[in-house]
């Protein structure tokens, strides 16, 4: 049986088992203690050096603990100093890096590291990295020479979200589809989040009931994932029912204390007009985005601009991060994310010409076409707007107010 096939079945009625998602951090955790700490200690060997950091790294993705994402780099350095071959281990650096929005650091190393680059996965990297720098076109080629090398899942997935958001879903679901068939049974969380990928495509374009089929098929495959129910929440509330949103956004936040969970959470009360509810998570949300920026981090810095633009409405503190962020990176998005500011601040002559230079990349995403016609209607073009409005409608005729920024 094929995977799709596997993962589209139905489950047998026998009692649940402990969840994939627990017993892939139980093992994680049991590799870490097998390995002990004495893996970064000469005399010591390149394999139980890379499992060693590489469990830390994979630990702290899966429970999206950003502070011990953050300690992992250390670990990667000691490891560098001791092993005779690091190349894996700068990648992991690398990846570690991009991870951290620190695109700049990432680059260095796979401009330095010859190992690190010429890999599929350092290339997919670069790839990545040209899409953080807005460079669309060069980084569908990167992708395209990949895949057509090696036809490494990410590969596939980083184009078919070019893709979709260059407006053509048809094919982007194609590449999701084959990114998902190269994937073997032992990849059960990659491919639940492929499917989680061609759900957001389909909730993008309001096709309510295919994205809850790609979200079923993602829990099937991987059981007990928050990202799932997170993704699951969105579209309740895509839906009209916030109080079912809400509720599972508790749950999924009670587990995973992240900071963009407390924020939508924040905004779905605000919708439900229960503005104490949404203070509260408001006020964790904040906390939760400084804390790393305290730290020297730059990993909050788009979400802060999104943070003060859409939750506690302020501006001038949305404006200060959103040029933070596009001083890391000018893409679409940041470009966008300082227009919306822009008219937060009450500047929309200056919003509306930094929406035009996110709209000439290409990209027709209903969200971004949505603050598009809000920014030229404030700006005087009754015209413009009404375009970006039509377009909106066109791209997902279902669109509401709840917006879940990643």
């Amino acid at each position: 049986m094929s995977l799709a096939a596997a993962a589209g079945s139905a489950p047998a009625a026998v009692a649940a088992p402990e969840s994939d998602f627990a017993r892939e951090l139980a093992r994680i955790a049991g590799k870490i203690a097998a390995l002990g700490e004495g893996a970064l200690v000469r005399p010591t060997d390149t394999e139980r050096v890379t499992a060693h950091v590489d469990a830390h790294y994979r630990r702290a993705l899966l429970t999206s603990d950003l502070a011990a994402l953050e300690e992992v780099e250390p670990r990667i350095d000691s490891g560098i100093a001791i092993v005779p071959h690091p190349g894996d281990l700068w990648l992991l650096k690398a990846r570690l890096a991009f991870h951290l929005h620190r695109f700049a650091d990432a680059a260095r190393i796979l401009a330095t590291v010859a190992p690190a680059r010429a890999c599929a996965e350092g290339q997919t990297l670069l790839a990545d990295l040209d899409v953080q720098h807005g460079r669309l076109s060069a980084a569908a080629e990167r992708y395209a020479a990949v895949i057509a090398q090696a036809r490494p899942w990410a590969a596939l997935a980083g184009l078919a979200w070019l893709h979709l958001k260059l407006g053509d879903a048809a094919q982007a679901d194609r590449l999701y589809a084959e990114a998902g068939d190269e994937l073997t049974a032992k990849e059960m969380r990659a491919f639940a989040w492929v499917e989680l990928q061609r759900g957001v495509l389909d909730l993008a374009h309001g096709r309510h009931a295919e994205a809850e089929t790609h979200y079923a098929r993602a829990a099937r495959a991987y059981s007990g994932w928050w990202l799932v129910d997170e993704h699951r929440a969105e579209l309740l509330a895509a839906q009209g029912d916030l109080a079912g949103a809400a509720a599972l956004y508790e749950t999924v936040v009670a587990a995973v204390p992240r900071p963009e969970l407390h924020q939508a959470l924040g905004q779905l009360y605000a919708l439900m007009e229960r503005p104490g509810r949404a203070r509260s998570q408001f006020v964790q949300a904040r906390a939760g985005y400084l804390a790393p920026v305290r730290r020297g981090g730059v990993h909050s810095l788009h979400h802060l601009a999104d943070f003060y633009a859409e939750a506690m409405i302020d501006g001038a503190k949305a404006l200060e991060w959103a040029r933070r962020d596009l001083a890391l990176r000018e893409t679409f998005s940041t470009q966008a994310a300082l227009a919306w500011a822009l008219l937060r601040d009450g500047q929309a002559a200056e919003a509306a010409a930094w929406m035009d230079r996110a709209l000439a990349s290409g990209v027709k995403d209903a969200h971004l076409c949505a603050q598009a016609a809000a920014v030229f209607e404030a700006a005087g073009d009754g015209a413009k707007a009404a375009t970006m409005r039509d377009l909106a409608r066109s791209i997902n005729p279902r669109l509401g107010p709840f917006h879940v920024h990643r």
